[in-house]
């Protein structure tokens, strides 16, 4: 018998893409699925547009977030994973497409790589339409060197890009739900370091929805906010998974390397640029980095006297203050 594949997709306020995207999944050319839309408090015709695939076809299952479950799409993730039923999970976000042939390549993918935990492909970019003659591009497949890349945070693959045994899955804990940023990183970083192994390949199988004003999101204080408060989350979470981390594959000593490398990073274009807004955060990450030795000495020094002395002064034009601080994070 064909493993079912479950396919878990949280919705809001979706209703003008949902239709392309549920099609896709109707689409597909392997059958044994299981589609589980979890609406995250719609005020538009999503529920009613589910409500008619599910009409159409029982593989769709509707369901509502409870309302003593947090907001945001990692929870409606994670409880679609408690009805998921199937031997592995897909999560699908309510405007991005499947490939036709993209559950059939998975599954077969995996009865040739049962040793792996996880496998994962790859997506192409569309505003309009996808352009399905592109077939394969060029990854990084080195366990380690993604890792430091997802660590820094560069996203190597998106949230569909991951196909899971659900075993698996459920031994990741799932999606932070106290994240609305990083959080795709965050279960990345958790998977790869719980995985026995895992794959990646070159195939692209589907297609991720750009969004007009993707840019102008970021720049918003409130959207900046959000960045720095879950790069706190992301910190306590990687101190989680070195506390549990027995294989020698990955070395806490490299997590906590490639951490301070994305703290720099992240410090000059995020918190310095609005540095009185964030000079209580800032404190905090520097103390939490601190607290559980990623700093060696110098790097401690360096950090407390931006955060303490340098950082209240540094949004004073002209007093040269930022420039001394970027020199201290290089």
């Amino acid at each position: 018998m064909q493993p079912l594949v479950s396919i878990i997709i949280p919705t809001f306020n979706s209703s003008k893409h949902i239709k392309a995207t549920l099609n896709s999944v109707l689409s597909q050319t392997y059958s044994n699925w299981e589609c589980i839309l979890v609406d995250d408090g719609s005020e538009d015709l999503t529920e009613t547009i589910s409500v008619n695939y599910q009409e159409k076809d029982n593989r769709f299952k509707l369901n509502k977030r409870p309302e003593d479950l947090p907001k945001g799409p990692s929870s409606a993730r994670n409880y679609g994973v408690s009805h998921a039923k199937g031997d592995y999970l897909i999560f699908l976000d309510a405007d991005d497409l499947l490939a036709t042939t993209c559950l059939e390549n998975r599954v077969a993918r995996f009865k040739q790589n049962q040793n792996c935990d996880f496998l994962v492909f790859q997506m192409e970019r569309f505003l309009n339409e996808p352009d399905f003659s592109k077939k394969e591009i060029d990854i990084v497949s080195n366990p380690n060197e993604i890792l430091r890349l997802f660590v820094n945070l560069h996203c190597v693959w998106q949230t569909t890009a991951p196909i899971y045994k659900k075993n698996f899955f459920l031994k990741t804990n799932g999606f932070n739900e106290s994240m609305n940023v990083f959080e795709d990183y965050e279960l990345a970083i958790k998977s790869m370091v719980k995985s026995n192994k895992f794959s990646v390949f070159q195939s692209i199988d589907y297609y991720y929805r750009n969004d007009l004003n993707y840019k102008e999101k970021y720049i918003s204080t409130e959207v900046k906010t959000r960045m720095v408060k879950c790069f706190t989350e992301l910190l306590l979470s990687l101190v989680t998974v070195m506390q549990h981390n027995e294989e020698s594959a990955f070395i806490n000593k490299d997590i906590k390397d490639y951490f301070v490398q994305s703290y720099k990073t992240f410090f000059r274009f995020t918190i310095l640029e609005n540095s009185r807004a964030f000079q209580e955060d800032n404190k905090k990450i520097v103390h939490l980095l601190a607290a559980h030795a990623f700093l060696d000495s110098k790097t401690a020094f360096k950090f407390f006297l931006a955060d303490r002395v340098l950082l209240p002064f540094a949004s004073i034009k002209g007093s040269g203050v930022s420039r001394i601080i970027k020199k201290l994070y290089n």
